[in-house]
C-alpha cells in the first residue's frame, strides 16, 4: 500500500521533534524518576495518571494544586495524553494509532478554593493549528494536537527520563489560571477497542516556551 506524502511529512516532523528532545542537554543532577505508584500519588502540577482508552467511562479524576509557572514555562496549562517509548518508530506507531482513533473525551476543570470557585473555561487548538477556540460546557473533544510541556519542570518532578522518548497530544488548555486548588475529571465517551493495550498517560503541565 502506498503511503501518502502527507503522512510522510508528518512522520518526518514527529521524528525530528523526538530527535531534538533526545539531544537537549540534561541537567547536572536530575532528581530520581518517580515510580508508577509515586506518580499516581502526585497531586501538584505537573502530574501524570495512567489511563485506559479502550472502554467508555471515567478515566481520570484528580484534585490537584496549581503553582505559578517557573521560567521558561509560559502560563498556559496543557491537558493532554502522553506516549513514551525507547524506540522512535514504536512511539510513532502509537502516536498514529491514537490520532486515527480520536478518543472522544469530555473534560471538566473547576477551582475548589479561593474567592471564585467554580468551573474553568477550557480551550482547544483549531484543526489548522492557527488559533484556539472555546470548548463549550459538556462538549465532547475529538481533535488532538501535538504540543510540548515544560521539560525542566517534568524532570524536577521525576516525570521525565532522558532514556525515553515522549510525544504529547493536547486535549485542552487554559491560560493565566490563578495558583490554587483544582479538580479535573476526564470521561471517555465511546469505546475504542483498537486502543486496547496502548500505554498512555493523562498529563497536566505548563506549556513549553518553544511550542
Amino acid at each position: 500500500m502506498t503511503r501518502s506524502p502527507r503522512r510522510g511529512l508528518m512522520v518526518l516532523a514527529v521524528l525530528g521533534a523526538l530527535a531534538a528532545c533526545r539531544a537537549s542537554p540534561a541537567p547536572e543532577v536530575a532528581p530520581p524518576l518517580l515510580t508508577r505508584a509515586q506518580a499516581e500519588a502526585r497531586t501538584v502540577v505537573p502530574f501524570t495518571r495512567a489511563v485506559q482508552l479502550q472502554k467508555a467511562g471515567r478515566i481520570a479524576e484528580v484534585t490537584f494544586d496549581l503553582p505559578a509557572p517557573q521560567k521558561p514555562a509560559i502560563p498556559i496549562l496543557n491537558i493532554g495524553l502522553r506516549l513514551q517509548d525507547t524506540d522512535g518508530r514504536s512511539l510513532l506507531d502509537a502516536w498514529e494509532k491514537i490520532r486515527l482513533g480520536r478518543p472522544p473525551t469530555r473534560l471538566r476543570l473547576e477551582r475548589i478554593d479561593g474567592g471564585a470557585p467554580g468551573p474553568v473555561q477550557l480551550w482547544q487548538s483549531t484543526p489548522d493549528g492557527r488559533d484556539s477556540q472555546r470548548i463549550p460546557e459538556d462538549e465532547v473533544v475529538r481533535y488532538l494536537s501535538d504540543t510540548s510541556l515544560d521539560e525542566g519542570a517534568l524532570i524536577q518532578a521525576g516525570l521525565h527520563s532522558r532514556e525515553m522518548l515522549y510525544q504529547v497530544l493536547q486535549v485542552a488548555d487554559v491560560g493565566w489560571l490563578e495558583p490554587g486548588r483544582y479538580r479535573l475529571t476526564v470521561d471517555l465517551m465511546e469505546d475504542r477497542p483498537q486502543l486496547e493495550g496502548l500505554q498512555a498517560e493523562l498529563i497536566v503541565g505548563y506549556q513549553s516556551l518553544g511550542k
